[in-house]
């Protein structure tokens, strides 16, 4: 009993930020789910797919803005708390690099536009998407998460912002032909949000100061997450833009739809393992080994509560996708149910990545097996959308996720065996 005792005594100060780090969880996950009710209805299976087709493409952009950022920039602020000018530094070096990588997007979303599905046939609603995944790019959640404070007032202004945008597609979206502007308000309202909370910031560090070269030493520094991060994406959106070429925007609706429910499912983990992630990257910058038993809660927690969450999900889809999207689109269900396994899978591998292999500084070993997934996944999108269609599709997120598995399993264990068996190592493990 003396052990989680201690724990709790750690864990309580941090309760209100994990809190502030559901609410953006819900924010960034759960309410957009609360429009496609809305918008399945309103906008009919054809327009409804295009709609979602086009957010594919800036769930594209979104982790080029990224750049990794969310994992090492993080981790370079928790290691710097009490240090303002650091802080600054790093703030000036990520915002700098975002500039670069926004432009950078805005030209190879142009010379892709001949070769993107439906692009040249909308090409403003493909510009709009564009838009908005390199607003959602500019989120500054990583410094909040990185700091340990002020993440209360990141919460609000990101729930203000998404309680915007639903309010405004009830508004606003009233026929088939207004599928855009879904699109073209979470551009106004999430990058107004997020612009806003950067410029407080900047006011707080009055020595910041931005330049080409500052971004690129942050985008060099940081290359190794964003081939992680970008491997990671091209399993989950690259492979959905290639479906498009073999689905019919109903049936990509009906898959994107479900991959949303399944991965919202997989969110709700996340407030948990955002909290400890800057406490188990202090411990063992410090070379603490107090990060050991945090990081294996944190997996057991997130094996037990995930594959329960599923199971529930499993036997409620029926009544779940009548209940969204309505009667035209039962051919849902055996999609969500087939995506039901996805969800323990990503959960735990979000885990063995975040919590125990990047704080442990073994990011190279993680992207060489998350890059080598991503190289598999696109010829995979290919043979399953050619035979197998829809239900392909579905299958498709389920087997990359378990090869991601395969592939963490044999790193953690060499890197901390104790994880998994409770032993403590008697030397260093040989370098990978």
């Amino acid at each position: 009993m003396e052990f989680p005792a201690r724990l709790w005594r750690k864990l309580l100060p941090h309760l209100s930020i994990f809190l502030s780090f559901n609410v953006i969880q819900a924010t960034q996950f759960i309410l957009p789910l609360l429009a496609l009710p809305w918008l399945a209805r309103v906008l009919g299976p054809e327009s409804y797919g295009l709609c979602l087709y086009m957010g594919i493409i800036s769930g594209v952009v979104t982790p080029f803005m990224d750049w990794g950022f969310i994992l090492g920039a993080t981790r370079d602020v928790a290691v710097n708390r009490g240090r303002d000018e650091a802080q600054g530094d790093i703030l000036a070096d990520v915002l700098s690099a975002k500039a670069l990588l926004a432009v950078c997007c805005l030209l190879a979303c142009l010379l892709l536009a001949p070769v993107m599905s439906y692009a040249l046939e909308y090409p403003g609603a493909y510009a709009l998407a564009v838009l908005a995944g390199i607003a959602r790019g500019v989120n500054p959640t990583w410094f909040f998460q990185g700091l340990g404070r002020s993440i209360q007032r990141m919460a609000v202004w990101d729930v203000a912002s998404s309680a915007l945008v639903l309010l405004l597609v009830v508004v606003c979206v009233r026929a088939p032909g207004d599928w855009p502007l879904y699109s073209f308000l979470i551009a106004l309202c999430k990058g107004s949000c997020y612009l806003f909370l950067i410029a407080r910031q900047l006011r707080q560090y009055g020595h910041v100061s931005f330049s080409p070269r500052r971004g690129l030493r942050a985008l060099t520094r940081h290359r190794i997450l964003f081939v992680g991060s970008l491997s990671a994406h091209v399993s989950a959106r690259f492979t959905q833009l290639v479906l498009g070429y073999f689905l019919l925007p109903a049936q990509m609706g009906l898959l994107v739809t479900a991959d949303k429910i399944a991965r919202a499912a997989v969110s709700l983990n996340n407030p948990a393992m955002q909290t400890i992630f800057p406490e188990i990257s202090a411990l063992n910058h410090a070379g603490r080994a107090g990060g050991i038993p945090l990081m294996r809660l944190a997996l057991l927690y997130t094996a037990t509560i995930m594959i329960a969450g599923a199971a529930v999900l499993w036997y409620i889809a029926p009544w779940l996708v009548d209940a969204v999207l309505g009667g035209s689109y039962a051919e849902m269900t055996p999609v969500l149910r087939t995506l039901c396994f996805f969800i323990p899978l990503q959960a735990c591998n979000i885990v063995l990545a975040w919590q125990i292999l990047v704080p442990l500084g073994k990011e190279r070993t993680q992207v060489r097996v998350q890059a080598a997934v991503a190289v598999f996944s696109l010829p995979a999108a290919v043979l399953l959308g050619h035979f197998w269609g829809l239900a392909g599709g579905a299958c498709l997120p389920v087997l990359l996720e378990g090869g991601i598995m395969l592939g963490f399993i044999p790193l953690v264990l060499r890197c901390r065996p104790e994880i998994f068996c409770g032993r403590k190592r008697t030397a260093d493990p040989p370098p990978l």
